[in-house]
């Protein structure tokens, strides 16, 4: 028996298996992936004083829960401490398709892999709705961040 190594494989899709991710994002909804953390503060600013949402959702999966958690922590920040933030955390499944590189005997797999995801909501008001499902932060006011 032969053995195979990562070495002999490029994984060629990578589709999330959960339906929630193939809907097009709310229209107060940052979705965080790859540009940079800058960018989403200013879409998240934007959306709550220039668009008035009263609002934001803030989503990341994988690699990225990270730098959702630095670009709520920002937001809040420059928002003075006014924002009730209420964070929920799961995971999604991910079914990841490799093709073998060289050998063309061998099989195309399938992985199927749990990804960590962050949705933190960002709302001047209090969301009880959320109270059941989510960990709430309340507005610590202006006076932390002078």
């Amino acid at each position: 028996m032969t053995q195979h190594f990562v070495e002999d494989y490029k994984r060629s899709s990578k589709n999330v298996a959960s339906t929630d991710n193939q809907k097009p994002p709310a229209d107060n909804e940052v979705r965080i992936s790859y540009s940079k953390i800058p960018t989403y503060v200013d879409v998240s600013i934007k959306l709550l004083q220039e668009d008035k949402k009263p609002h934001i959702i803030l989503v990341g999966q994988g690699q990225n829960v990270n730098k959702t958690v630095t670009v709520v922590e920002i937001v809040k920040r420059k928002m003075q401490g006014t924002l009730h933030q209420y964070t929920q955390i799961g995971s999604v499944s991910v079914v990841e398709q490799w093709d073998p590189v060289k050998d063309k005997d061998l099989d195309s797999v399938e992985i199927n892999k749990k990804v960590p995801v962050i949705i933190v909501y960002l709302s001047f008001e209090e969301m009880p709705e959320l109270d059941t499902t989510s960990g709430h932060q309340s507005p610590t006011g202006p006076d932390i961040y002078e």
